[in-house]
């Protein structure tokens, strides 16, 4: 019977130590998937997945002002992304992970490369429709803390 009640009370001091370990591991691993984006000239917190949907705001912008430049130089229209719906609007591809100002930010960023290439018939910025890294890595520069 005795036993028993030692087995007991180590597999509980066990299963208590385990359990204390493993909150440690979360909570260690919560603190490293901080990040700091400096969108407009403010900083602003997020976590992996917020970087994550504003790097993805950066290449949809691009993605997206490639093509409405192409069509305003197919159209023999002036050269000029601010008057595109697009471009002003800048919520496609929108997640509410992140708020709807500094995605509009980072996509409008993306456009106006996109759109001076697809205006310009080059890839200056990217190509097939995907903006390069070392562009995007000037644009958006997530910084972890």
């Amino acid at each position: 019977m005795q036993t028993s009640n030692v087995t007991k009370f180590v597999g509980m001091l066990l299963l208590g130590l385990t359990m204390t370990l493993s909150a440690a591991v979360i909570s260690n691993a919560q603190q490293g998937d901080r990040w700091r984006v400096k969108t407009g000239g403010r900083y602003y917190n997020t976590d992996s997945r917020g970087t994550e949907v504003l790097r993805q705001a950066v290449h949809e912008g691009y993605r997206q002002g490639f093509q409405a430049g192409q069509e305003d130089r197919r159209g023999r229209h002036r050269n000029n992304w601010r008057r595109n719906g697009v471009y002003r609007s800048a919520n496609v591809g929108y997640d509410s992970h992140v708020s709807r100002n500094q995605y509009q930010y980072y996509f409008q960023q993306g456009f106006q490369k996109g759109y001076d290439d697809g205006f310009n018939s080059r890839s200056r910025y990217g190509s097939n429709e995907t903006i390069l890294d070392s562009i995007l890595n000037q644009i958006f520069r997530p910084q972890r803390y």
